[in-house]
């Protein structure tokens, strides 16, 4: 009997089961992540196969909901779903969750002999009893910055980060510079660390967006003709503060000229933005767009003279390199791993001083050679990051623990 030798590795290869928990909407920069390096992965020859989670609760067995979501969207990966039942009911669960706690029953307590890589893309997932995973980490603000996240999830990650860190098979990070923060503050083996790096959706975020999608954003927001743009969920570490004492220092007829514009969600802990508002008596000079959807992100990126973000750390920064695609000149700031995405490409600001970040903005916005060569610069690094490429790197980390 001939054996065929591709259909029996296929067999042998490893079931891919992902957490979902960061794909519900509206999707964050971790979900945009998730969801992109997941398709790139799936479009690779040979991947493993991909199952993404889906929960049941006792007492309460019907199919919900995100259910039929998740359905799609791994459908339209070539992927599958991997439907499972909570032994607790859906109150207790969320009881566990909003005190920080997760609950003491694996995944894996009932697996058949298949064989399963979990991938967990935020932080960390759900109990394993021997199962192989691989866990995402995005940065380690909560160490950073401890004051700067919910207490229930700085609560979560210090239980649970340490220990899913030594369980874990590899571990994924998004940049070297958490790569570094890893291994430094858990003393985790260099070769144990895979960076698999965001990328850039080249199709959608480019220079040369049609006028009258251009237009048609900046109408649907009240917008005219020119304005500074931020875009990130209001939460200490963006640092909006500042930025808005920043804009305070520019002259009036900049400030007449270019309002700030603000785009995301409205997070947490951001009772000092809208009291710096106030203080600084910017009402009417500030707009606030809320949570924006994916097709306008480019679109005001584009239209934009100028994108600031000048965080106080940032485990990659997505909005900064997703500006430079667009040709969009960025200031931002030189913490965390900025600087590793931006390289020359971007003005970096003290982001602890108001002063400097409205130097820096001034700079960009009064000389046009700067401008020009921020954007053709800009152009240039964006274009280096691939998720195709990522996934390559993703894969990798798959076949090493298989």
């Amino acid at each position: 009997m001939t054996i065929d030798m591709h259909e029996s590795r296929r067999r042998a290869a490893p079931d891919i089961i992902v957490d979902p928990s960061t794909l519900f909407p509206p999707l964050s920069g971790v979900g945009y992540y998730t969801r992109e390096i997941l398709k790139a992965y799936c479009g690779l020859p040979g991947h493993f196969p991909v199952k993404l989670l889906s929960f049941r609760f006792f007492l309460k067995s019907g199919r919900r909901p995100p259910e039929a979501d998740f359905e799609r969207l791994a459908e339209s990966w070539g992927g599958s779903l991997d439907v499972r039942f909570r032994p607790v009911p859906s109150l207790v669960y969320g009881w566990l969750r909003r005190r920080g706690l997760r609950p003491p029953f694996p995944l894996d307590l009932f697996e058949s002999g298949a064989r399963k890589i979990y991938f967990f893309p935020s932080f960390v997932g759900e109990p394993l009893l021997r199962a192989p995973y691989v866990p995402v980490i995005f940065d380690l603000g909560f160490l950073r910055y401890p004051g700067s996240q919910q207490n229930r999830d700085h609560l979560y990650l210090r239980r649970y980060l340490p220990r899913a860190l030594r369980r874990a098979s590899r571990i994924v990070v998004i940049s070297e510079r958490v790569k570094k923060e890893l291994q430094k503050a858990y003393e985790i083996p260099a070769d144990k660390i895979a960076v698999v790096y965001p990328a850039v959706d080249h199709a959608s975020f480019r220079p040369d967006i049609p006028a009258e999608v251009r237009v048609a954003v900046r109408e649907k927001y009240g917008l005219g003709g020119g304005y500074i743009f931020s875009l990130s969920t209001l939460e200490p570490r963006k640092n909006f503060p500042r930025l808005l004492e920043a804009y305070s220092l520019l002259p009036d007829a900049t400030q007449a000229r270019l309002p700030l514009v603000v785009a995301g969600g409205s997070g947490w802990k951001n009772e000092e933005i809208y009291a710096t508002i106030r203080r600084l008596g910017l009402e009417k000079k500030i707009k606030f767009l809320g949570y924006i959807s994916e097709t306008d992100r480019a679109p005001l990126m584009r239209e934009a003279s100028l994108f600031a973000l000048p965080s106080l750390y940032e485990g990659f920064g997505m909005p900064v390199l997703e500006s430079m695609a667009c040709g969009t000149p960025v200031v931002t700031s030189a913490r965390g791993a900025i600087p590793e995405i931006g390289g020359d490409a971007a003005v970096y600001a003290d982001p602890l001083r108001a002063e400097s970040i409205a130097r820096s903005i001034s700079a960009v916005l009064e000389d046009q050679d700067l401008r020009t060569k921020l954007s053709v610069s800009g152009l240039a690094r964006a274009a280096s990051f691939q998720w195709p490429e990522s996934a390559r790197v993703l894969a990798d980390v798959f076949k090493r623990v298989a």
